[in-house]
């Protein structure tokens, strides 16, 4: 189940696009992760339902929506170096 999530998360990151619905994607292993694990994807879950919420507008390139898009995707990097690095660790 965490290489699948890992593959999902993986090519979320990677992809050119983001659109909040891919973290429902993801939302399936979450029962799966850590407790630190699943703090970072609510948080990072929570900072996305935040900016659409209150900015939904990248392009007016407000410093506050800004920095909640940048701050969202350094915890999903985070969740998927953490997660691999559990997942190699277990596997050793």
């Amino acid at each position: 189940m965490k290489l699948v999530f890992l593959l999902l998360l993986g090519s979320i990151l990677t992809s050119s696009t983001f659109s909040p619905q891919y973290l429902i994607w993801i939302a399936p292993f979450v029962p799966f992760l850590t407790n630190f694990e699943r703090s970072l994807f609510i948080l990072s879950s929570f900072l996305t339902w935040f900016y659409f919420r209150y900015w939904n507008d990248i392009i007016a390139l407000q410093p506050m929506a800004i920095s909640l898009l940048v701050t969202r995707n350094a915890l999903l990097v985070l969740l998927f170096f953490i997660s691999l690095l559990i997942l190699i660790r277990k596997s050793k």
